[in-house]
């Protein structure tokens, strides 16, 4: 083989393995991306889900109670 042909190859070689690692760079910060948007999603329905669940069972247990109470005052008003 001539010193033509294998300086092309290697330089065939080189430039393959740049595009290869310039792909697997792009992939990789791609990923990146779509795992940290994904973890901002979380992260909000956590937060969501929190404040309006918890604040909602809250609300519903102290209705509960306002209406335990009503009750009692009201049968102690018909026994009266």
């Amino acid at each position: 083989m001539s010193p033509e042909v294998i300086t092309a190859v290697i330089t065939g070689g080189i430039g393959a393995f740049t595009g290869l690692s310039r792909a697997l760079n792009n992939f990789n910060k791609k990923i990146e991306h779509r795992f940290e948007r994904m973890q901002d999603e979380i992260d909000d329905l956590q937060d969501r889900v929190t404040r309006e669940y918890v604040l909602k069972e809250d609300f519903l247990r102290e209705i509960e109670s306002v209406h335990t109470k009503l009750d009692r005052i009201l049968d102690h008003l018909l026994k009266s």
